[in-house]
């Protein structure tokens, strides 16, 4: 995944795509510090990470940007999100992650710490971990 990141990379700089090539940088540079950090190269569930909290970055600043009427910035961040968001798999459907809590909540999952867990081991990089917390909430409150 990291070589695919460098070559689109590269692409982005040969095509003069300086939106994409922001958003491409900040990722590896998030890489090549985790790299630093732990002494090895990123796998992929660690480059996705990086991605995600990239993306919420983005998401972050879009908001801001919005409530400072800036135009230019809203549709910077909102392009770079797109872009980082075409790195990431699927997300997955709420109806899925809503009859998983049932069937963890069945197993004796009744706490959230747990049910995370079983959400995160049941889908991996393709929860939304906002949705699935939001979600996981309502059900047990529910009980």
């Amino acid at each position: 995944m990291k070589q695919k990141i460098q070559n689109d990379l590269k692409a982005a700089m040969k095509s003069g795509d300086k939106l994409r090539m922001m958003a491409l940088r900040s990722v590896l540079s998030e890489m090549s510090r985790l790299e630093k950090d732990v002494r090895r190269d990123p796998n992929d569930a660690e480059i996705l990470q990086i991605i995600k909290r990239e993306r919420a970055k983005r998401e972050e600043s879009l908001e801001f940007a919005r409530k400072a009427k800036r135009d230019d910035l809203i549709e910077q961040n909102e392009t770079e999100a797109k872009i980082l968001e075409s790195y990431l798999p699927a997300t997955v459907l709420v109806d899925d992650v809503r009859a998983e809590i049932q069937v963890a909540i069945a197993a004796g999952a009744n706490q959230m710490g747990p049910l995370m867990k079983a959400l995160r081991d049941k889908f991996g990089a393709s929860l939304d971990g906002k949705v699935a917390s939001e979600l996981a909430k309502e059900a047990l409150s529910k009980k």
